[in-house]
């Protein structure tokens, strides 16, 4: 269960790290599960492939659906938010490149299927993130100004945006009210984030690998809804 103080940094910034957050005999599960289905050891990179999804494959138990990441999308859905599914990234270690902050983010729900929105993503690691280990980049704040640009533009939120002559994910990113962050952590940490958050992933350039475990979780009326841009941001949250 989040604290308010949690929720409200949650609500004014849009991410909030939990330190510590799943038991290391999970995460010690999960890598011997992955490394299994990969045929492969951390010890031996000679054998690490090179995808960055590892396909046909899914963790038991599934990283959104442990019990205490339930207890958290039901404090902040009230029940209504659904999901928690999704397969491992991986960034592979390329440590010849040199690492540099990326420039632009985006935000999730507008991929290769088709217009997908959610409300509350979550991010866990395998391993411990160094800086310039491929973490997980965010920007501080950019939901409260992604929020304001669909207000604006309200007929884009389908994705139509991307038609727009022109346009670019630095459209969103840019207009963050700060710089982007690593989520730099230790394995179990988990970082809570808004849908509207820009976000990216970056270069790895240490010498282990990041297995980024993502879970994305609906509002069960998402059809219903998903043309809607409140004017509060938190209507279809219990917070």
């Amino acid at each position: 269960m989040l604290t308010p103080a949690q929720v409200t940094f949650f609500q004014e910034n849009g991410y909030l790290i939990l330190e510590n957050f799943i038991d290391s005999d999970i995460i010690e599960g999960w890598r011997g599960q992955v490394w299994k289905h990969l045929n492969s050891k951390l010890d031996t990179p000679e054998t690490w492939p090179n995808n960055y999804v590892v396909e046909n494959f899914s963790f038991s138990p599934l990283f959104g659906q442990l019990p205490a990441m339930q207890e958290i999308t039901e404090q902040l859905g009230g029940g209504a938010f659904t999901g928690g599914g999704g397969s491992p990234l991986v960034k592979w270690p390329n440590p010849d490149e040199n690492w540099t902050m990326p420039r632009i983010g985006h935000i999730d729900a507008y991929g290769a299927a088709g217009w997908s929105p959610f409300m509350l993503g979550a991010t866990t690691y395998l391993y411990d993130v160094k800086p310039g280990g491929g973490a997980f980049i965010y920007w501080p704040g950019s939901h409260h100004t992604t929020h304001q640009y669909f207000l604006q533009y309200p007929e884009q939120i389908d994705g139509s945006f991307r038609n727009v002559e022109g346009w670019d994910w630095n459209v969103l990113s840019d207009l963050s009210p700060e710089r982007p962050r690593e989520f730099i952590s230790a394995a179990g940490d988990v970082v809570l984030w808004h849908a509207f958050l820009c976000h990216t992933g970056s270069e790895n350039v240490r010498d282990i690998p990041r297995f980024g475990l993502f879970a994305r979780y609906a509002h069960k009326r998402r059809e219903q809804i998903k043309y809607e841009i409140p004017e509060d941001l938190w209507k279809y949250w219990a917070i």
